[in-house]
């Protein structure tokens, strides 16, 4: 998995970076039977609704086009 969260991390960087944030972490972990992407991002102030629709809207066309999870 550990090729996954650092695929995704490459591309999130870039996303998390011009939304004004830094990227936290990336997480690939099976929960309950099922596979979970987190994206973890943190700015100085706290990270509202906003930020995180800034890096999840283009971050989720990225992950599509690149298709790092099979």
């Amino acid at each position: 998995m550990a090729k996954v969260t650092y695929a995704v991390a490459a591309l999130a960087l870039p996303v998390v970076e011009r939304a004004g944030c830094e990227l936290w972490d990336v997480e690939y972990v099976k929960e309950a039977g099922t596979w979970f992407l987190r994206v973890y991002i943190d700015k100085e102030g706290g990270v509202s609704i906003d930020d995180c629709e800034a890096v999840s809207r283009p971050l989720s066309d990225l992950l599509e086009e690149a298709a790092p999870i099979e």
